[in-house]
């Protein structure tokens, strides 16, 4: 909401600088906010949203035996930090790694330091760029909208799961798209969650935009952004319904969707690579290897399962954290943007002018 406010105050900022000339300082400004936000939101909507909470749904705080592998440049392990290296102590006594938001990034930064917060980000970019293409390919030949995204998410499930892979596993020197796990594998394995959990994005948005409308609020139109709505007195409790409606929807089905489809796609990582959180990659017993004639991953039910409750506690309380990050990261972004759009404008003289 924030970004969406401030955006529509730089484009009517735009509109109303036309036939004006900026001061030359400005351009400073410009360059200065980006200089500081575009690093600060990249590493919020990127690592904070995607990785971190990726590391935490894999983690396993009890795995059956787990030696913690080197990701020093200098070979020291994690151990040497006070990490337990014997089978015995890593169950008993290694602290969960995803425990709190600052544990988390300390053991994300110490692989490489500032590069290891954008770990998989390469990928990333290349799925989103297949998912946008093939989103054009579908929209072009006449796909109903609805289906679009599920079927996208389907087709793209084999750098999904590389993603996947990439974050949650030991620097390797192989490039990202050398990582692809077999499609057929991919696609049996994840089509299903990957599904679902496309349905409960698509409900988080239209849900809530839905309520508003039932209510009818007044929100801030993307077709019109130019616009700001008109707020009134009973806009205070209709906004509070619908924060809650978005939580619960992500809360209640696309966080344990979520859940359920990273941990089917770690399942079948392969051997080779070790993880950076401790990860049992059996699931109890459940997940038979491929090469002695299992499906070589974890089934949906069993992916549920597998998740204690401490777990999850742990991922939302993750959440939580990373949510109010954002809210705060937004409101001091409007509260710079302001008064430097004010300061500009009243420094701003028409075109022709001496």
């Amino acid at each position: 909401m924030y970004r969406d406010i401030a955006t529509t105050l730089y484009k009517r900022g735009e509109a109303s600088m036309d036939g004006y000339q900026m001061p030359g300082w400005a351009w400073a400004i410009f360059a200065l906010n980006t200089i500081v936000f575009v690093p600060l939101f990249l590493v919020v909507t990127y690592t904070f949203q995607h990785v971190y909470p990726t590391l935490a749904i894999v983690e396993d705080p009890s795995p059956p035996a787990y030696d913690p592998v080197s990701l020093n440049e200098d070979g020291q392990s994690i151990a040497e930090d006070g990490f337990p290296t014997s089978d015995a102590a890593a169950v008993s006594e290694a602290p969960v790694i995803t425990s709190s938001l600052r544990s988390t990034h300390r053991a994300v930064y110490a692989i490489a330091g500032w590069r290891s917060l954008f770990r998989g980000y390469a990928s990333y970019l290349f799925l989103s760029l297949v998912m946008t293409l093939f989103a054009g390919i579908f929209i072009a030949v006449g796909v109903p909208s609805l289906i679009v995204a599920p079927l996208v998410a389907v087709v793209a499930a084999q750098p999904y799961a590389a993603w996947t892979h990439i974050v949650i596993s030991a620097p390797s020197s192989k490039h990202f798209w050398q990582r692809l796990p077999p499609f057929k594998r991919a696609f049996k394995a994840t089509a299903a969650p990957i599904l679902l959990h496309t349905l409960a994005a698509e409900l988080s948005t239209f849900l809530p935009r839905g309520l508003a409308f039932l209510l009818k609020m007044n929100i801030w139109n993307p077709e019109d952004p130019n616009t700001l709505p008109q707020y009134n007195k009973d806009d205070a409790w209709k906004g509070l319904l619908v924060l809650l409606s978005a939580l619960a929807v992500q809360i209640l089905l696309v966080i344990p969707t979520q859940v359920v489809l990273t941990r089917v796609q770690a399942s079948f990582l392969p051997e080779e690579d070790d993880t950076i959180v401790p990860f049992d990659r059996s699931f109890g017993g459940k997940v038979e290897p491929a090469i002695v004639g299992g499906k070589g991953y974890v089934n949906m039910l069993d992916a549920w399962k597998s998740f204690s409750r401490a777990s999850w506690v742990r991922l939302v309380k993750l959440y939580v954290k990373i949510f109010f990050i954002i809210v705060a990261l937004s409101v001091v972004w409007v509260a710079v943007l302001i008064p430097e759009y004010i300061l500009i404008a009243n420094n701003s003289r028409k075109v022709g002018e001496p």
